[in-house]
């Protein structure tokens, strides 16, 4: 079976404007340098000549798609370097696919560049986006291009495969599930505040370390993968507005409550210097956005399964949407909902 995916107009013009290149060469001379030797990957991209791509999917397999929408000085920093961008970009949204337990078989990208930018600006984005693409075997398949007089954005489509009927969902939690998560919790949010010189006392290398966890999410697909090719029974999804908020999110689909151990959360060695300097910080990692980490529950013995990928924090409850933390003094109380929302 093959899948027809794309835009009426894949890479449409970029409109002329001051110090754009696009005033110089036009659209096409710009994706014929930048983006297609990025499409040149894959042959369902069909070289970005036509106005969509031709994809196959694996048999036996459900096609997974997301999409994320990223605006400057929303999702990212204006001033922020391109290439950190663009693998930003790729990475929130490999992260979903990851929560599904999908692999990655391509991605499609509107962009959105604002008509000051430069073209070497653009050459340094798709670079980035190009070096993601290979690290992730997550071949660029088209997109759309335009400019704009107002901020940048991006909003990237990506699109994977799952098993059939092994998806994660996040309506599969269960009463008695113990809760687990991958990597470290709270870095990203941090790593915004050294970015903001609002986060001082911080070793030069561990405001370095949180820096780049907020520029550089590492979405857990080897995790997600394992879950899906097993035979547990896993509900998921990806932290991205943060712990607090998000949880919830889990807990209304599966009709349950959480209770969280505050002192099994774990941390990076620099967020955990951070918080031993000021305990006030623990909002952020329990609210803060952008660790793109997994969330997962599950069955104690499954969750034993996944190995060192990821680390017990608590368990589900049948106490509906209710959402407790045994704090470091071992009393208990409500979470408070945090986590970053857009309106």
């Amino acid at each position: 079976m093959l899948f027809l995916i794309g835009s009426a107009k894949r890479f449409a013009q970029v409109k002329p404007g001051r110090n754009n290149m696009a005033t110089r060469s036009g659209e096409f001379d710009l994706i014929a340098r930048h983006f297609a030797p990025i499409a040149q990957k894959s042959k369902a991209a069909l070289s970005l000549l036509d106005d969509a791509a031709l994809l196959s999917p694996p048999e036996g397999h459900e096609i997974v798609i997301t999409v994320d929408a990223l605006v400057s000085n929303v999702h990212f920093r204006s001033q922020d370097d391109p290439g950190d961008i663009a693998r930003k970009v790729m990475r929130v949204n490999l992260s979903d696919l990851a929560a599904m337990g999908a692999h990655p078989l391509g991605v499609l990208l509107t962009s959105g560049y604002n008509r000051d930018l430069s073209e070497d600006w653009i050459a340094t984005f798709a670079d980035g986006l190009g070096q993601d693409c290979e690290a992730f075997d997550a071949p660029l398949l088209g997109g759309d291009t335009v400019g704009t007089p107002g901020p940048t954005f991006f909003s990237l489509t990506a699109i994977g495969a799952v098993p059939a009927g092994r998806a994660m969902r996040r309506d599969a939690a269960k009463p008695g599930d113990v809760i687990a998560v991958t990597g470290t919790l709270g870095d990203g949010a941090l790593g915004l505040k050294v970015l903001q010189d609002s986060l001082g006392g911080l070793t030069e290398e561990d405001s370095a370390y949180l820096s780049s966890r907020y520029w550089l999410p590492q979405p857990r697909l080897k995790t997600g993968i394992k879950c899906a090719v097993g035979t547990g029974r896993y509900a998921a999804m990806d932290i991205s507005d943060g712990l607090a908020g998000d949880c919830r999110k889990i807990c209304s689909a599966s009709g349950v409550g959480m209770i969280f151990d505050q002192e099994r959360i774990p941390l990076s060695q620099a967020a955990m210097n951070a918080v031993q300097g000021d305990p006030a910080l623990w909002a952020s990692v329990l609210g803060g956005g952008d660790d793109y980490e997994l969330l997962i529950c599950a069955d104690h013995a499954d969750i034993k399964a996944l190995g060192d990928d990821v680390t017990i924090i608590g368990e589900v409850t049948d106490q509906v949407e209710q959402v407790d933390l045994i704090g470091a003094d071992k009393k208990i109380a409500e979470l408070a909902k945090g986590g970053f929302d857009h309106f």
